[in-house]
């Protein structure tokens, strides 16, 4: 009972596995006759060359006539030249009335004359227009095709006029072969493709001996799953061709089929192997997930104790294990908020410590230098009096403005410009100031009053009260993908030795306590004050860099952020210069 069931059902699979591969053919086999059927349609469809057919008798009128045909025709010889001459495999040929011919191969080959004489070529006036007469299998005619390719697919239709009189034929062959590497390709080792028409005759077969013969057997109208052949059995599968009643058929033997019968032992223990695999494979993967919230969470604590508190678990379920990490997580949260919050209150503390230290203004410079221009006010003209009033005035607007923490480089070089013209007066030295910028550099926004201890210093401490020359250079720098600004400001005073400088560089890289005041200075902003307000603000983009010499000077670089806007909650930086 078992053996019949599994015969019946490894015939059922033959039949299926067949019919998918004649599926696969069909289309292909299918591709090649309409392909035929596309070419003649573009002869029959075209003007043009019912043009020319019907036009035939004028290569025997005038000479002008004559001219007429003869240019028409070599056009729509090129035309038609280029359009047959990509398919080598198809052999068109067009016959029409008063000797019009055209062939897409050599009259050499084979002469489209003698097309007239064939047997069937009288049945092409007996069918309606835009018909086909598939002619079927046939002998080769043309020299140029190998031996073992002897045998061609014709089809045959006439061309007719509006009043459905012949004036032509168009008669498209093509090699048999094309049907056959199909059939080749699609059947398995044990199996045979053919191409049958309405009455039995092989039109093409996966082995070449057999086109041609007649299959005593068949029956079109066949609904069995096998057929008996030569006393051996097959099973039978066919499918329909599209463009005809031809029938794609495939056969192989039963035995052949039959003989897995002895491999079901084999697949049965061999699918009893894989669902075992299968079933380990699974039982892994569910203690793998099972398992894994443990050691991400081992993974992520180990993370945290390296440092890393700005990572999150990302832990999802609805376990302990879960719950867990959400707490660490929520935790960790409340970490950042509150680094956050200590960072925002050091920054408004700095603030506070610039504005109360930009308050301080030293009473005694103050009524020096308003007595000394009320002396000069008294010996001298009001021109330079002017100045001097006017550069005071800028000076105490700006150390009194506290709306703006940033202005343009430019406008601080102004107030630093005001800030020489009264110290030379007070002092009667001679301090020269030259400016240098890069194109877009005096736009950038530097925090207020950054400058102006470092000139302080230069003037107080470099030239001793002396007559000498300040550089201020602003140069934009590419590098990495940011703009940075880079300011020198460069004296030729008495310098600093290594030793000082090496106690200043310790005491910029010291965080004063907030109720010490720096002792320097017209604001009394020293340049470790400065250095800690770059910090603030840009963090370790800002850098500072002091290089002194004695009796050579000194040479201070700052280096921070390119940026031409700052808004509320951020910074936007012009990235065109």
């Amino acid at each position: 009972m078992t053996h019949y069931l599994t015969k019946d059902l490894l015939l059922d699979r033959a039949v299926v596995s067949s019919e998918d591969a004649l599926r696969a053919v069909q289309s292909d086999v299918n591709g090649v006759l309409d392909q035929t059927l596309e070419l003649s349609n573009i002869v029959l469809t075209n003007t043009e060359i019912r043009q020319q057919i019907i036009s035939g008798h004028e290569k025997r009128g005038t000479e002008e006539q004559k001219d007429s045909y003869l240019l028409n025709y070599s056009r729509l010889i090129r035309f038609l030249d280029e359009l047959f001459g990509q398919h080598d495999d198809f052999y068109v040929t067009i016959l029409g009335k008063d000797d019009f011919t055209y062939t897409n191969y050599s009259h050499s080959d084979f002469d489209p004359e003698q097309l007239y004489r064939q047997p069937w070529f009288d049945q092409l006036n007996q069918i309606p227009s835009f018909s086909t007469f598939w002619v079927g299998l046939q002998e080769n005619y043309f020299n140029t095709v190998q031996q073992e390719e002897s045998y061609l697919v014709t089809i045959g239709r006439p061309i007719r006029t509006s009043s459905n009189s012949v004036i032509g034929y168009v008669i498209i062959s093509v090699n048999e072969r094309q049907i056959r590497d199909h059939l080749i390709r699609g059947a398995s080792s044990d199996q045979e493709m053919m191409l049958l028409n309405e009455e039995g005759k092989v039109i093409s077969h996966s082995d070449p001996s057999l086109v041609g013969s007649e299959m005593t057997w068949w029956n079109q109208d066949r609904h069995a799953r096998t057929i008996e052949m030569d006393g051996q059995e097959y099973v039978y599968a066919e499918q329909s061709i599209r463009a005809n009643p031809w029938k794609l058929v495939s056969l192989i033997p039963l035995s052949s089929a039959i003989a897995k019968n002895k491999q079901i032992l084999l697949i049965s223990f061999g699918l009893q192997v894989l669902f075992f695999t299968l079933f380990c494979i699974l039982l892994t993967m569910l203690i793998s997930a099972f398992t894994k919230p443990l050691r991400q969470l081992s993974s992520f604590i180990t993370r945290i104790g390296r440092g890393q508190m700005n990572i999150r678990s990302g832990i999802r379920g609805n376990n302990e294990v879960t719950l867990l990490a959400r707490t660490i997580d929520h935790m960790l949260d409340r970490i950042e908020s509150m680094f956050e919050q200590i960072t925002v209150e050091q920054s408004k503390k700095r603030k506070a410590e610039l504005e109360m230290l930009q308050a301080q203004i030293n009473p005694h410079f103050m009524f020096n230098l308003l007595n000394s221009i009320r002396f000069n006010i008294l010996t001298k003209g009001d021109e330079e009096n002017a100045q001097l009033i006017a550069s005071l005035s800028s000076l105490l607007r700006m150390t009194i403005n506290r709306d703006n923490e940033f202005i343009p480089l430019q406008e601080e070089v102004e107030t630093i410009h005001h800030y020489i013209r009264l110290m030379n007066f007070r002092h009667a030295n001679q301090v020269r100031l030259e400016v240098s910028y890069e194109d877009g550099c005096e736009h950038a926004l530097v925090p207020r009053f950054m400058i102006q201890p470092f000139i302080e210093n230069a003037i107080i401490h470099g030239f001793e009260q002396f007559s000498g020359d300040i550089f201020i250079e602003a140069i934009r720098i590419r590098e990495k993908g940011e703009d940075h600004l880079r300011i020198t400001i460069r004296d030729n005073g008495i310098g600093m030795s290594q030793t000082t400088l090496q106690e200043l560089y310790a005491d910029m890289n010291h965080t004063p306590d907030a109720a010490v005041a720096a002792k320097t200075g017209f604001s009394g902003i020293g340049v470790r004050n400065v250095f800690q307000r770059l910090r603030l603000i840009y963090g370790f983009n800002a850098q500072l860099e002091i290089d002194s010499e004695q009796d050579v000077g000194t040479s201070i670089t700052l280096k921070f952020p390119f940026e031409m806007e700052r808004g509320e909650h951020g910074v936007n930086c012009d990235s065109g210069g």
